[in-house]
Formats: structure tokens, C-alpha cells, sequence
């Protein structure tokens, strides 16, 4: 016998709300105590309180049957089995269905009670449903595999029968003789034949499974052909725009998806299917809210109300993997059966594939059944779906890229492509239509006179090291348009005002330098000054200036370089006060200085100058020349970005294992407090090979050989210009935002998401350009013009004055930082920056029509099913034979039963009594 459990709860169903109907009760009980109380003057004391108690109880409980109290029996009967329903709650399922086929939209307006099921004659459309269907079932087939013999035949047969009644739909449409043969030949016999196929090697079972996907397009392409002669039909039978059959077909088209799954669920004149579902399943109703689920609702023995309604679709992205696997993997009790079903337009773009996610509830025995909502056919619309983009550019360049649109258009029709600066049109370009769906349209478009005009109003103590820029590309509106709200997305650049800029010094024209000059002139973001001594005829040293290929004649004029490559340059060509300049570069205004050593060993000619503090090492061994040196990562150094070659980790470490390896090594010792990164192998000693050290404010990076450019044999610059470039980055100071005569200010990124945090950098200096490393810092931010916080920032170890800080997690806006501290007056604190908070841009508004291969492909994976939005009521059937038990529902109405009758009835009978006992009869 079924274990049966059974929970009971209080309710209340009356007119009027149960807090409302006792407030009153209470009220009028004590009047009435209070005026049967002044009658008891003179009676004895317990019939003072006695009497006007009974009357009150009997007044209470009077008045609380205005709220209908209800006991509720929720009784369930065996083991009920898990479903979780989930509902889409991405805007596109707000989006309505024109494009739609006729055949479809008549079968949904039947379902949805809007149609009579008599009015047209529906055989086409049933043809076109079992086609759908085979379809379904074909996907499923190609996807799982010929691997289970009994499962395979009854799939096939399946597909046959569904084959058939298509075919049976068709002769009493009337369809063409000849095109009926022709269906019958490519899918009748086909299929017949195939469910017939004996499968016994592995190579058969294969080639059945691709024959059944080939049926599968097939029966789309018949889908798609009945579909079209249904339409032609109907022109026939309904041509007035004032017909019925017009009327219903208009009153569909501005149903939103959200608002059919409502009524198919909900509502309709039918059993409401939710209430079925709760009938044999411990059920759960969950929306899927960009990546979150959400509880909808849950039935209990206190609740089992259902849902009059389900919330406006609002979500920015559509991520149903990631809260199909959070709530299905954890939701499901151990040893319960269950499953998923899924409504859904399949318009997943962000976040992990579903189609993994669904392997993973496969493995845990949870079929997903998902319900499509929308057309299949992908409707009248021109979109701006993706722009690839460079981040950053020097303003004197032009952002070049390649805008990806959405073409969805009759061919033929002419429209425009443009990038815009509010009004100011940057770029545009002629097209016409091809209906090709996505197309890659190329851009170039100059910044430099945008730049100047956001310049014209900065504040001349202000310097800005880039402009951030908010340019638009969009298409033009085109008549039929089914949606121009996506033909426009934002396109966010930083505009460099300045490159960064690298010193390269060195006392011979060595490979690894020209190598190097060349690799950085190539790279728009960096501005190159190589000096190398004696290449002007008759002076064996270096030309002093302000101009490219002259070391700094001054100490200011070294101050705007990011990085310092220093080679092979003997002592002599240096000032004493030069050395001081490159220290004070480094210590203080947190400059980047890496030393590439050679075989002359002029590097160890600095001992004893202000130069010699900055190295890493010590030179107290023989340079190495052996052959086969092999390169190998630090522990450190393995885990860090710049010395990346490849993407993982056990095939960097084998790249760097592999590369040329060096001719000669200076043999230096790392000096302590500095980090080896790189090592060579040296007759069987691991020897320092790249040695870092923080210096001041900067960096200092040793390399200890000087042929790198080796690397490019046979592979070009994959690696050595990805290391060269990482280096430069990871050591040079990443350039501030805005910079004041004190404040050097930076908040990271131009656009934040919600709920992320911003990284803020500040250094401080003094007058003499000197870091603040003793005073208290604080970033103030406003968002919309209002401060909102203010974090205190720490400084960061042996960064000479640098600060950071990280927000709370914000909120959508426009965002202003700002610095207060007691070393800076209020007067000298120009220096400002922003950024904007905003949901990110997925294009959920771009594809328009139902992903139907995505939903087929889930089910398919996890032995559910696929059904179209007018075929909701199979799911019914579908998962009967996973219920293992039932709920039973009952109300015992205790306000019209004995149980509340009888109470007052004796209420009232014992204070008759106990008055006619004292004589007040």
C-alpha cells in the first residue's frame, strides 16, 4: 500500500481578509463585553464575568466567518517525483511573433480558446506539426547515437509514424499528387526502410544515426513548404482585412511570448496546466533572471494557491545554463526521481553552453523537456549585433574595426552603417541588403578633431593621458523594421593623448636592440627614441637633446619616459649627474629600467655610481658559453602574465624549454631581496637568466643575455614579440588617467557592470615632484553628481607612493572620483576622472526568432523532448510515467460546518441557562 502524508493548514477564502475580519471581531466582542458588563451590577462576580464572556466569544465568532476560515488537506500518496519549471524571464520573451506562420498562429489561438478548432480547415498546419515533430525526434536520434537496440527501433518507429500521419494530413488537405509522391519517396520509404535497418557493426549503427539526421532536414524543408501552401490557402478562404480570421490572427500578433506561456499556463478555459502538473509532481516554478533563478512559486499544505500571473520578462542577458545547473544539481533530493522542463525562446547568450550544462543533468538522470516560444522564422530586421574594436588608440590615429550587423532584409533594400559622435558623423558607409543574416562590415574612423574638442575644455593644470570616448554605431531605420531598438550599440575607446614612451640606450648597434627598436615602432602605443652611441660620424658617444636619437639633456626632459632599456653602455659615456637623473627616474617617478647584458661586460663598470643600488646582481663568476642552455620558469614566475608563451601551463613551461637557446650568459648571482624568473641550465647548475627587483617607486628587470631575437627562428615574432611586449607592460607603470601638478589619478576600466567594483590608483608628490609616502589618502565618489562614499586607500609595498583602493559593489550610473588628504589643500585637488556603470550590451534584443535547434539539442542530450508552444499539453503525457504518486487536495469549510456551528450554538444555550439559573429570564 502507498504511504500516504497528509498536512493541513488554516485558510481563510472569505470576502473579507482575515487580519480585517479579526480586528473587527475583537472590537465588537469587547463592546459587547463591556455593554453586557453594566447589566451585571449587583450579581455575583462570576456571573459578572461569565455572561458578558460567553456573549463575547459568541460575537467573535460570528464576525470571524466574514473571512471563511477553511481547514485545507494537502494529502500525497506514494513518492512524488521532482519537477522544476523554469520560465525565461529575458526580454525577448516580451517580443511578439509576426513573422510566425500562419498555420502555427492558428493552432496556438486554439489552444489559447481564441479560435474555434472548426473554423478552418487544419490539415496542412497538422501536417506541418508531425514534421515538426519527426524533426524532433530525428535531432534526438542523430544526437544520442544508434548505441541502444531497443531504444533506436522504437525512436525509428516513431519517426516513421509521425512520417505517416504527416503524409495521411496531407491527402485530406488535398495536397498535389505529384508533390505527394515526391514526399512519400523521399520520406516515406526512406523512413520505412530505415526503421526496418538491422544495425550489427559499430559503422552501421553511425550511418543510420547521419541517415536519420539528413530525414530530419528533409522534413524541415516539407515543413517549411506545407507551411507556405497553408498561407496561400488561407488568402483564398479569408481575403478581407475585416475577416475573423484577420481579427484573430492581429490580436495574436500582439501577444507577447511572456503573455502565451501566461495563459497556456495559467489560464485558458481548460484545466490550467500548472494545477495538472501539481497534481502528480512536487512541483517548483522558477524564473531565470539573467544568470539567477528565481523561486516563483512552490506549493504547500499553507499555499498551494496557484499563480494568477508570471513577471514581466526584464532580464539584460539570457544565461540558461547557469541557472539550470545551480538550481536543478542542487535541488534535486537524493534518490527522488525528477525532471526539468524549460520554457524558452533559446536565445542563450551569455554564460557557459547549455549543451554542457545538459550533459551534467543527463549523467544525474534529469531530463530536460524544453517548450519553444517564438518563430522559427526569423522575421524582417536590420540589428547591430557585435563591433571588435581596439580598447585604446593615440587620438592622431584612426579606431579601425569591423562592425558585425544582422541582415535580415528583403535583398535589394539600401541602408546606411555609421559611427557617430553624438550628432558628428566619424564614419558611414552605403549598403544594400542581401538577407544573408551576418555580414562583417570593416570601419575607419579618425578621432584626432573629437579629441580636440574634449581637450578645448580641460583644465590647464590638467593632464590627460587619454580621453575616454562613448561613439555609436548603428544602421538606419529601414520600413518593416520588426524591431529598431537593436540597430544601435555603443562603441567605447580610450584615445591616448600620449604614447608611452621607451628610452633605448645601448653603446653598439647590437641584433637585440635593432630588434627591439623596430618591434616597438611598430606598436601604435608606444613611442620609440633610440640612442645608440658613435652612430654620428666622428663622435664615439651620445648626442645630447631633446630630439629622437639624443639621450635627455635634462633631468625633465627624462621624466615622461614609461621604460628604460639599457644595454651595453660603458661608463664613460655618462655625466655622473646623468646616472642620478636614471635613479631618481626610477626611485622616484616610478619608472620602468630593464639592463639587457652582453659579452663585453660594461654593465659591471657602474659599480660604485649612483647607477649601481638599481642591480638586481653581483657579477662573481665566469660568464657561461656552453652549448644547449636550457631555459626554465621560476615556481613565481610560471604563474605570472608577462612570461606567458602559451595558454596553459604545462605547455609554457615546454615552450620556454624549447626556445633558442642562449649563446652566452653573464653568469650573475641574484643579489638578495631580488626574484629569479627565468633560469638557465649551466653544466647541470641552474643559473639566474632573468632576475627582477622593485627600486623606489619602479622597477628593475636584469636580463643576463642579449640574444632573444634568436627566438624568431622559424616562428617570427609568436614569441618573441609576445614576450618583449608583455614585459614592457607588466614593468612600466600603467599610465594614470589624469595627472595634476600633485595627483596622479586612475579608476581602471571606462565601463563597470553592476554589482562590480572599480580599482582606484593614486600617487601623490610633493612640489619638488618628490612621492608622498606618510599622508592619509582618501577617494571621494560621486555618482550622478552625488557623493556617495569615500575609501581610504593603502599604499602599496616598495611602490613609492602608490595607493590603491577598491569600491563597494556598484550601482548603475555615471561615476566622478576624486582625492582628499591633509598633505594636499583643497585648492591644489584638480585632478578628477570617471567612468559610467551600465548592464553589459549582449544583443539580447538582436536575434529575434526562436533557437529551436539549441532546445532540440538539450532534450535530445538528456532523453527529454522538445514541443512547440502549441503543443504544451503533451508534457502532461510525456512525464506521467515518471509519477511514482499524487496530491490530493480537500477543504473542510469550517465556517459552514458543525465544526463552527455548533460552538456558538452551545455559547448561546449555557448563557440562556446560566440566566434563567439567576433569574434574568
Amino acid at each position: 500500500m502507498s504511504p500516504e502524508h497528509v498536512q493541513t493548514s488554516l485558510r481563510f477564502v472569505g470576502d473579507w481578509p482575515w487580519y480585517v475580519a479579526f480586528g473587527i471581531a475583537i472590537l465588537l466582542g469587547a463592546a459587547a463585553w463591556f455593554l453586557y458588563r453594566r447589566e451585571m451590577h449587583g450579581r455575583s462576580w462570576w456571573v459578572q464575568w461569565l455572561l458578558p464572556l460567553l456573549r463575547s466569544l459568541t460575537v467573535l465568532m460570528i464576525v470571524v466567518m466574514l473571512c471563511g476560515p477553511v481547514l485545507h488537506h494537502r494529502k500525497i500518496i506514494g513518492q512524488l517525483s521532482r519537477l522544476l519549471l523554469f520560465v525565461d524571464g529575458s526580454k525577448s520573451m516580451s517580443l511578439t511573433d509576426t513573422s510566425m506562420s500562419t498555420g502555427r498562429k492558428i493552432l496556438i489561438l486554439q489552444r489559447l480558446g481564441l479560435w474555434r478548432s472548426d473554423a478552418v480547415k487544419m490539415d496542412l498546419p497538422q501536417a506541418g506539426e508531425a514534421l515538426a515533430e519527426a524533426q524532433s525526434l530525428a535531432t534526438k536520434g542523430h544526437d544520442s547515437g544508434a548505441t541502444n537496440a531497443d531504444a533506436w527501433k522504437a525512436l525509428t518507429h516513431d519517426f516513421e509514424a509521425k512520417i505517416g500521419v504527416a503524409r495521411d494530413a496531407l491527402t485530406r488537405a488535398g495536397f498535389d499528387a505529384e508533390r505527394l509522391d515526391a514526399f512519400v519517396r523521399e520520406l516515406g520509404v526512406a523512413s520505412r526502410e530505415l526503421a526496418s535497418r538491422e544495425l550489427k557493426q559499430l559503422d552501421d549503427r553511425n550511418r543510420a544515426a547521419q541517415d536519420l539526421g539528413h530525414l530530419g532536414e528533409a522534413a524541415a524543408r516539407w515543413q517549411r513548404e506545407v507551411n507556405a501552401r497553408f498561407d496561400q490557402n488561407l488568402q483564398a478562404i479569408a481575403p478581407g482585412e475585416n475577416s475573423p480570421l484577420k481579427t484573430a490572427l492581429s490580436k495574436f500578433d500582439g501577444l507577447q511570448r511572456i503573455h502565451r506561456l501566461q495563459s497556456l499556463l495559467l489560464e485558458g478555459e481548460k484545466e490550467k496546466l500548472l494545477g495538472k502538473l501539481s497534481e502528480k509532481f512536487d512541483v517548483r516554478l522558477i524564473e531565470i533572471l539573467n544568470a539567477e533563478a528565481r523561486n516563483l512559486w512552490q506549493p504547500t499544505s499553507r499555499d498551494s494557491t496557484l499563480p494568477t500571473s508570471l513577471p514581466q520578462p526584464e532580464g539584460e542577458i539570457t544565461n540558461l545554463a547557469t541557472a539550470l545547473k545551480n538550481s536543478a544539481s542542487g535541488d534535486t533530493k537524493e534518490q527522488q526521481r525528477g525532471a526539468v522542463v524549460l520554457f524558452s525562446d533559446g536565445q542563450h547568450n551569455e554564460g557557459e553552453s547549455p549543451l554542457e550544462v545538459a550533459k551534467i543533468l543527463a549523467a544525474r538522470g534529469l531530463p530536460i523537456y524544453t517548450v519553444g516560444f517564438g518563430s522559427d522564422i526569423r522575421p524582417r530586421d536590420l540589428a547591430v549585433v557585435k563591433i571588435d574594436a581596439p580598447d585604446a588608440v593615440f587620438f592622431e590615429d584612426r579606431v579601425q574595426g569591423q562592425i558585425t550587423i544582422k541582415d535580415d532584409l528583403p535583398v535589394g533594400l539600401p541602408f546606411t552603417v555609421t559611427v557617430r559622435d553624438g550628432d558628428k558623423i566619424l564614419w558611414q558607409q552605403q549598403l544594400v541588403s542581401e538577407g544573408s543574416n551576418l555580414r562583417k562590415i570593416p570601419f575607419s574612423a579618425p578621432l584626432s578633431e573629437t579629441v580636440q574638442e574634449r581637450l578645448k575644455n580641460k583644465s590647464p593644470d590638467m593632464q590627460l593621458t587619454s580621453v575616454p570616448l562613448e561613439l555609436k554605431a548603428s544602421v538606419s531605420n529601414v520600413e518593416g523594421d520588426s524591431e529598431p531598438g537593436n540597430n544601435t550599440m555603443n562603441l567605447r575607446v580610450r584615445a591616448l593623448t600620449q604614447k608611452r614612451r621607451i628610452l633605448i640606450l645601448d653603446g653598439r648597434p647590437r641584433w637585440e636592440t635593432r630588434y627591439l627598436r623596430n618591434m616597438f615602432d611598430r606598436d601604435e602605443q608606444w613611442q620609440v627614441n633610440s640612442v645608440i652611441a658613435g652612430t654620428t660620424a666622428g663622435d664615439p658617444g651620445f648626442p645630447r637633446g631633446e630630439k629622437d636619437g639624443q639621450f635627455p639633456n635634462d633631468p625633465a626632459v627624462l621624466q615622461p619616459y614609461d621604460l628604460i632599456v639599457f644595454g651595453e653602455v660603458p661608463r664613460a659615456l655618462f655625466k655622473d649627474e646623468e646616472l642620478k637623473w636614471i635613479r631618481d627616474f626610477v626611485a622616484n617617478r616610478g619608472g620602468a629600467l630593464v639592463f639587457i647584458d652582453g659579452p663585453r661586460g660594461r654593465l659591471k663598470e657602474y659599480a660604485g655610481t649612483a647607477l649601481a643600488p638599481l642591480f638586481p646582481v653581483e657579477w662573481k663568476n665566469a660568464p657561461a658559453r656552453e652549448p644547449g642552455m636550457k631555459l626554465s620558469l621560476s615556481e613565481r614566475a610560471a604563474t605570472m602574465a608577462p612570461f606567458s608563451l602559451a595558454p596553459e601551463k604545462s605547455q609554457n613551461a615546454e615552450v620556454w624549454a624549447n626556445l633558442h637557446p642562449p649563446h652566452w650568459l653573464s653568469n650573475a648571482t641574484a643579489l638578495p631581496g631580488a626574484e629569479t624568473l627565468v633560469e638557465a641550465s649551466v653544466s647541470g647548475k641552474k643559473v639566474p637568466a632573468v632576475v627582477m627587483r622593485s627600486f623606489g617607486a619602479g622597477k628593475v628587470l636584469y636580463q643576463a643575455f642579449d640574444d632573444s631575437w634568436r627566438w624568431r627562428y622559424d616562428v617570427a615574432d609568436e614569441y618573441h614579440v609576445r614576450y618583449w611586449n608583455q614585459i614592457a607592460n607588466y614593468m612600466a607603470e600603467l599610465p594614470f588617467a589624469v595627472r595634476d601638478k600633485l595627483i596622479s589619478l586612475d579608476a581602471g576600466a571606462l565601463v563597470y557592470r553592476p554589482g562590480d567594483s572599480a580599482d582606484l590608483r593614486v600617487r601623490l608628490r610633493d612640489g619638488q615632484g618628490r612621492p608622498v609616502t606618510n599622508a592619509a589618502v582618501d577617494a571621494v565618489l560621486y555618482r550622478d553628481g552625488r557623493r556617495v562614499a569615500t575609501i581610504r586607500l593603502s599604499p602599496e609595498d616598495n611602490a613609492g607612493g602608490l595607493l590603491r583602493g577598491r569600491t563597494a559593489a556598484l550601482e548603475p550610473g555615471s561615476y566622478e572620483v576624486a582625492v582628499e588628504s591633509p598633505a594636499i589643500a583643497e585648492r591644489d585637488s584638480k585632478a578628477r576622472t570617471s567612468f559610467k556603470v551600465e548592464p553589459l550590451e549582449t544583443g539580447e534584443l538582436t536575434q529575434l526568432n526562436l533557437n529551436e535547434e539549441l532546445l532540440r539539442q538539450m532534450s535530445a542530450l538528456t532523453g527529454g523532448e522538445y514541443l512547440r508552444e502549441e503543443n504544451i499539453d503533451r508534457l502532461v503525457d510525456l512525464l506521467a510515467p515518471m509519477s511514482q504518486g499524487r496530491v490530493v487536495e480537500s477543504d473542510t469549510v469550517l465556517w459552514q460546518s458543525y465544526w463552527w456551528f455548533v460552538p456558538i450554538v452551545l455559547l448561546l444555550t449555557v448563557e440562556w441557562i446560566i440566566r434563567k439559573r439567576v433569574g434574568m429570564l
